[in-house]
């Protein structure tokens, strides 16, 4: 009796183990208009820069601080799209079941007047077998909270 109710809790625990938990930050949803935040751009930046200029090369500072690389960006309609990122789920031991990457998209016709800013993760579901979409709050609110600083109204 007691070797079979062993070898059902090694079972179970390896099942368990198999199984992987997304981060307590990751909010699956399928809705783009959560994972999305908007920017307002000031106008400060002095009087012989070109504000669009400026606001790129904060943008990409910010991001290169945070370790995120760029995948693909086109300055004309200021576009940035960063390669995904693997991070750790959960303090797992394994860093390609949980991804996440930044898009921002700048508004405005010829001057800028707000930023786009959008977080999109996955993670990796055992059980489904598949990628499931969402968005992180943690890095969504890190990096917006950074880029407020340097390129929003309440510039520091």
């Amino acid at each position: 009796m007691f070797r079979k109710n062993f070898i059902l809790i090694i079972a179970l625990l390896l099942v368990v183990s198999c199984t992987s938990m997304p981060p307590k930050t990751f909010i699956e949803t399928p809705d783009d208009a959560k994972s999305l935040k908007v920017i307002y751009l000031h106008d400060n930046y002095g009087f012989f820069r070109f504000k669009n200029d400026e606001v790129w090369f904060r943008v990409l500072d910010v991001l290169s601080k945070r370790k995120f690389r760029l995948e693909e960006q086109d300055k004309q309609s200021g576009y940035i799209r960063t390669f995904w990122q693997y991070l750790p789920a959960n303090d797992s031991e394994n860093n390609q079941t949980y991804r996440s990457r930044v898009i921002i998209k700048m508004q405005g016709r010829r001057i800028w007047r707000s930023a786009q800013l959008k977080v999109e993760s996955e993670w990796w579901d055992n059980n489904r077998n598949a990628w499931i979409k969402g968005y992180d709050s943690e890095i969504l609110d890190d990096i917006y909270q950074v880029l407020q600083g340097r390129i929003g109204l309440s510039v520091k």
